[in-house]
Order: C-alpha cells, then structure tokens, then sequence
C-alpha cells in the first residue's frame, strides 16, 4: 500500500493506517521527516482506539519530539496504551512508576505492570520484571524467578535477557555456577547488538574461563564492545596493545584505546593514559598532560588517580608543587581504599608535610596501610611502636609488625626485625635467627643488613667466623652508599682481615666514609696519617689533625682528645 493511500485511509477514519503512516514521518521513509506530523497521526491512530498509537505517542511526548516534552502527559498515554493491550506499553508505564516519572514512585506498582507487559509478550517486560525480583524492589528478592525471566526475555529476543543470565550463570545465582553457559549466553547478547555482552565473553576468553583462552578472540570482542560504545571495552584492548597479547605490542595504540575509554568515563582509560604521558610511551612525555588526566580518573572514583596526582604535587610535576594538595589527595587515596596512599599520608604526618605534625594520626594511617596489606605501613608502625612515637612504646608488637613487613617482602622490616632479636628486645635473644634476617635483608636490598652481618661474620655471632665474607658485605654496604660499610671495609684493608693489607685503599674507603657523613671514617684516617707522620711525611701531621678536628666537629669525643 502506497503512503498516499494510507494517508486517505487514515483521514477516512482508519485508525490503523494512521499509526502506518506516523511512522513513515517518524523515520523519513517515503516523505519527509517530521516529529511533529508524526504525532499528529499517532494522536489520530490513539484516538481512534489503536494502543499501539497511543504507545508511539506517549515515547514523543516522553522526549518532546514534535510536542512539548510532557511525563505526566506520557504516562498518561503508556496506561492508555496497555489497557488497550499494548504490551510495550504496560513496559514503559511500568518504568515510570519505578522512576516517579510523571506518576507518583511505586515500585509495587511498576513490578505489577512489568508483570503485565511479559504475560503479554514483551522480553523487555520479562527482564524489568527479573532485575526487580533480582533487587528486591516491589517483590520479594527471588534470583532463581529472575533467572526465570531472564530465559524468556532471551529466548523472546532481548539481549539483554540473554546477557543478565549470562551474569547468573557467571556467578552462580539463582542457577548452577557455569562459565561455560554463560560464555553462550554472552554470545547471544553480543550478536543482539549488547555490547556489554561482547565485553563479557572478551573476559571469559581472555581468562580461558568456560572457553578456551584466547587473547586474539578477546581482543576481537573487546574491539567490538568498544565499537559499540562500552569504554571497559577499549580499555581492556588498550591493555592488551600495551602488554601485546593477543595484538600487535603498539603503546601509540594503546594510548588511542586509553582516550577513547577516558571520553567514555572509564576513569582507568584515563589513569593508564596519564602513565603513558607521564613517561612518554606511546604519547609525547607531557606531564602537565598527564596530571590534567590523573585528575580525571581521581574526580571519576578511581584511588589511584588521586594518589598519583597527590604525588605530582609532591613533586611539582606538571603542577605547583603544593604540600598541602598533595596531603589532600592522599587522604582521598586513602579515604578510596588505597594502602599505598594511607602510608604515604601518614609520612606526611610523620614528617609534618602539608599538615601539622601528628604522630597518633600517623600511627592510624600506617595500620590502616598495614591491614589493607601494604607491608611498608606495617614496617613504619613498627618504628612508631619500638620508639613510643604516638602510640605505647612496645618492642614486642613491633617485632610482630616487622615480621609482617618482612613477610610481605620489606627488606629494611627484616633487617629491624633482626636487631630486636639479636638484642633480645621484645623477643628471645637468638643470634642465629639474628643472621639468617640479615642475609634475608640483605638479598633483598638492604645495605644496613648487608654491615650488619658484615659484623656477624667477623665476630663469628650467630655464624661461623668468616673475615673474606665479612669484608665482603661491608663492600656490598659500602658499594650501596652506607657510610659505616666503607668505613668497616677500611679497618678490613687496614689489618688485612679478609683482604690483604693495603693501607693505600685504606684511606681510600676511610675518606669515603669520611665524605658520606661517618665521623669514625675521618677518625681513622687521621689515625693513618698520625701513623705515616713517623715515617717522614711530614705533611701528614697536618692531614691527621685535619681529620680529627672533623671527627670532633661531628661529635667524636675520642677525635677531640688527638687534637
């Protein structure tokens, strides 16, 4: 039937024909495009007692297209709509009342009407009506009803139907846990044109959960999840162009993946994107850039952004260095969850950076560092307990604190842990328990415990005696900028312990020890000169009395008393 023929039938009186050609203006097939014809014809049709044009006309006033918008007006038109037998119509109104669009909020009365719309054979009513048992909300909470629903939603062609008993499958409620079934259910969602559907099985494939593991298939659905508007799905694709999984390695890629996903409002997109401008990769290094965009991701919830641009502030990196912002940002870090951020804020009490010196409040922050898992706020609460710093001094509980810091892989909690052990402090004196913390310590990266059992090996405490082995840790301490290791490594050189004697690299490590801030390494090197001074170097008495007087300066009472 032509547009000219169902327009006559129209204005003769035939309601049906008038919602036929509504549409034609609607969406522009065959005459112009106009909202506003359109609703006069649905007006015709709704009128003349067809529900499906007083549905079409209730979405016009809904979205003021062709009329004024209008809910009360929309509502009105919904219930027309589904007393006449409109399924889609029973949906819509159903909407509102758990809205309070246009109508007073009633959440029974919207899980009645959605009941109403399903019977009559609208998936989308079956999945409002699965997500309210699913919730709770005007009905009693029922996932095996939801899961119910959610079959015949997906089985009458609503993807989201589909992609919500995917999720129950996925989780195990209400339904038997199976990633198997719910990777077919996703499926089906995705090619309904859900692009959270796609975004899920990219999940499940890329985990190799219900599926075989495959990051190409992955990459596949997250491109189409991206395409098809979900951010999470550009996101995921940028992390796997970043790691190269399943792509081609390409940062520049990622960085492409990383903005689309932060325009999205996936405030991931945003940080990860900050990390590639901060550093460079991928993006040209811009660290304003990058601040601007961890200040996206920290005002889109996301705790890391706020700590890393809490940080920026610390180190005037792309903003206004700004101790006070930075202790704010923290706090918000912190306040989100973040271990790291409660550590780093309760230094900045510790320290009194940006807020005023509190070492209660930075006792607080450590243990909540700690109990979130961040070893290192256990290592610092430990300090506050073994010195009596804003908490009971207590060398018991800061054992236990070290202990879980050397646990966690601190190496500085294992070397502190080992002092109170070697010293019986707040636990038994156990020399060897002692050694095998320093060694841990040491391996790790911490110079002092490499001096420290530097010491043992060259009193044979807790080990056996080893003057090369000695010597050669206070090297690995010296090496690693520790002052007294140098120093120790002199007196090695200088008696030939371990080493050879060599008065010459002597002093060189005495003077080392010297210059890094150790008053014992300038007092043994004026102790060298003193001794060369006998010999005929007659500018060694100089030397010797300059080093002393640099040892006493520092506080060496034994170096005033040569002078």
């Amino acid at each position: 039937m032509s547009s000219n023929t169902r327009q006559e039938g129209c204005e003769g009186g035939n309601a049906e024909s008038c919602v036929s050609v509504a549409a034609q203006n609607t969406e522009g097939h065959g005459v112009p495009q106009d909202a506003r014809q359109a609703a006069e014809f649905f007006e015709k049709a709704c009128t003349g007692g067809v529900a499906e044009g007083c549905f079409n006309l209730g979405l016009l006033y809904g979205k003021g297209h062709g009329v004024p918008q209008d809910e009360r007006r929309a509502a009105a038109l919904y219930e027309q709509a589904c007393t006449g037998g409109a399924a889609e119509g029973c949906n819509s109104l159903g909407i509102r009342y758990a809205k309070g669009s246009g109508v007073p909020q009633d959440e029974r009365r919207a899980a009645a009407l959605y009941e109403q719309a399903c019977t009559g054979g609208s998936a989308m009513g079956c999945v409002n009506l699965g997500l309210s048992y699913a919730k709770g909300s005007g009905v009693p909470q029922d996932d095996l009803r939801t899961a119910e629903l959610f079959e015949k939603a997906c089985t009458g062609g609503a993807a989201t139907g589909c992609f919500g008993l995917g999720v129950q499958h996925e989780t195990g409620f209400g339904v038997p846990q199976d990633a198997r079934r719910a990777a077919a259910l996703y499926e089906q969602a995705c090619m309904g044109g859900m692009a959270m559907g796609c975004f899920n099985l990219g999940l499940l494939q890329d985990n190799g959960s219900g599926v075989t593991q495959d990051p190409r298939r992955a990459a596949a659905l997250y491109e189409q999840a991206c395409t098809g508007g979900e951010a999470k799905g550009c996101f995921n694709l940028g992390l796997l162009h970043e790691q190269g999984r399943g792509v081609t390695q390409d940062a520049r890629q990622a960085a492409a993946r990383y903005e689309q996903a932060c325009t999205g409002g996936e405030a991931k997109g945003c940080f990860n994107l900050g990390l590639l401008h901060d550093e460079g990769r991928g993006v040209t290094q811009d660290v304003r850039r990058a601040a601007a965009l961890y200040e996206q991701a920290c005002t889109g919830g996301m705790a890391t952004g706020c700590f890393s641009l809490g940080l920026s502030y610390v180190k005037g990196s792309g903003v206004p260095q700004d101790a006070r912002r930075a202790a704010a940002l923290l706090e918000q870090a912190c306040a989100g969850g973040m271990a790291t951020g409660c550590n780093s804020l309760g230094a900045r009490y510790a320290n009194g950076s940006g807020v005023p010196q509190d070492w209660r409040r930075a006792a607080e922050l450590f243990e909540k560092a700690c109990t979130g898992g961040f070893a290192e706020g256990c290592f610092n609460l430990g300090l506050q307990h073994e010195k009596g710093h804003g908490v009971p001094q207590d060398e018991r509980r800061a054992a236990g604190l070290y202990e879980q810091a050397c646990t966690g892989g601190v190496a500085k909690g294992c070397n502190s842990l080992a002092v109170l052990i070697d010293n019986g402090h707040g636990v038994p004196q156990d020399a060897r328990r002692a050694a095998e913390l320093f060694e841990k310590a040491c391996s790790s990266g911490a110079v002092t415990a490499c001096f420290n059992l530097g010491l043992f090996y060259g009193k044979g405490r807790g080990v056996s005696q080893d003057e090369r082995r000695a010597a050669a840790l206070q090297e690995q301490a010296c090496t690693g900028g520790m002052a007294m290791g140098c120093n120790s490594l002199g007196i090695h050189y200088a008696k030939g312990s371990g080493v050879p004697p060599d008065g010459r690299r002597a002093a060189e490590f005495f003077e080392k020890a010297c210059t890094m801030g150790a008053a014992q390494g300038c007092f043994n090197l004026g102790l060298l000169y003193k001794q060369v001074q006998g010999r005929g170097a007659p500018e060694a008495a100089s030397l010797a009395s300059a080093y002393f007087g640099k040892a006493c300066r520092a506080g060496l009472s034994a170096a005033c008393d040569q002078q």
